[in-house]
């Protein structure tokens, strides 16, 4: 089991302990209960009864759009979702992550943005503006009812505390990359709400949403059926070009800066294990290169790949290529 698959697995532990009801206090905490905790920090309770959503700061966001959104008001109270946290410059588990979003909303159908609607919140805010999710959105197909959330880098990690998105040790919940394999979701008319690793089967994590998401007001559009799809979870592999900017025959690994791969992920410089090391025989440090790369359970191989003698640059010129990878 590798250390991400590990950390997955105790980020799940943890997320259902506080979601799913009656959870311990972390030892450093006075015991007292964790909602009227979550509430206390807020500093009001909405509505009549308390729920989960009741600890969730109503902070202000902006959407890939440009519209200014309220975190509660507006994309919470009374809804059905599903959050996760990201940033676009993540070259572990967001890429993964967010094709596998966009294929369970493939999946969900004309539900998604009426029943209910798909979150991503930036913790990176600094790079991840309007214009920049937008971008990201598009590489992942534009689709409808998910939305890219951007705001202040305090409040957005205060909520993912409150979500239960965190490590309780502070070195590791400073790692952004710790945070972006889990998909949190609920239903605020029925105060339902679980958590799993995005990369688990596809089907069974599609069934827990629906289970744990539904209720009565759920597909009173007529348009709205909620179909759910036979699919299989089977590596899918994609296109890609670039330019070697580093090349490791002894651990089989590679350096590429590559442009848009659509579906996968946005242009950056990013190391890929390679299936065979020997395809590196022939490879040379700045030699623009086309590629295969395979994706499964968020993993990134390249399966093959051929040099392109006659280009100067894979993506144009270098200034061009400067400004679209980071």
């Amino acid at each position: 089991m590798t250390r991400y698959h590990r950390m997955a697995l105790f980020f799940v532990a943890l997320i259902l302990m506080i979601f799913v009801g009656g959870c311990d206090t972390p030892p450093d905490e006075t015991p007292k209960d964790s909602l009227a905790s979550a509430v206390a920090e807020v500093g009001e309770v909405r509505g009549e009864r308390q729920k989960q959503s009741d600890g969730f700061s109503n902070i202000k966001l902006q959407t890939q759009f440009g519209e200014t959104v309220e975190f509660y008001e507006d994309l919470i109270r009374d809804k059905a979702v599903i959050v996760n946290f990201f940033y676009s410059t993540c070259a572990k588990s967001c890429p993964g992550t967010s094709a596998q979003i966009a294929k369970m909303i493939d999946d969900l159908g004309p539900s998604i943005g009426e029943d209910i609607t798909m979150l991503s919140l930036s913790i990176d805010p600094k790079v991840d503006n309007p214009a920049r999710m937008k971008e990201y959105w598009e590489v992942f197909g534009s689709k409808p009812g998910w939305l890219m959330l951007t705001g202040d880098e305090d409040e957005i990690n205060r909520v993912r505390r409150q979500m239960g998105v965190y490590d309780l040790d502070p070195v590791i919940d400073a790692d952004k990359t710790q945070h972006a394999g889990i998909l949190t979701f609920g239903n605020d008319r029925t105060n339902r709400w679980a958590a799993l690793p995005a990369f688990m089967h596809r089907e069974r994590m599609l069934e827990t949403i629906l289970h744990t998401t539904k209720d009565s007001v759920w597909g009173r559009s007529a348009s709205t059926k909620t179909p759910v799809t036979p699919f299989s979870n089977s590596a899918e592999s994609f296109k890609a070009r670039g330019i070697v900017r580093g090349a490791y025959p002894d651990r089989g690994e590679i350096l590429v800066e590559h442009g848009d791969i659509p579906g996968l992920m946005m242009a950056m410089t990013m190391m890929f294990s390679l299936t065979d090391s020997q395809l590196l025989e022939e490879v040379k440090v700045g030699d623009t290169i086309d590629f295969e790369v395979q994706s499964v359970d968020g993993s990134h191989e390249i399966l093959s790949l051929s040099v392109d003698r006659l280009s100067p640059s894979a993506l144009g010129d270098e200034e061009n290529l400067a400004r679209r990878t980071l």
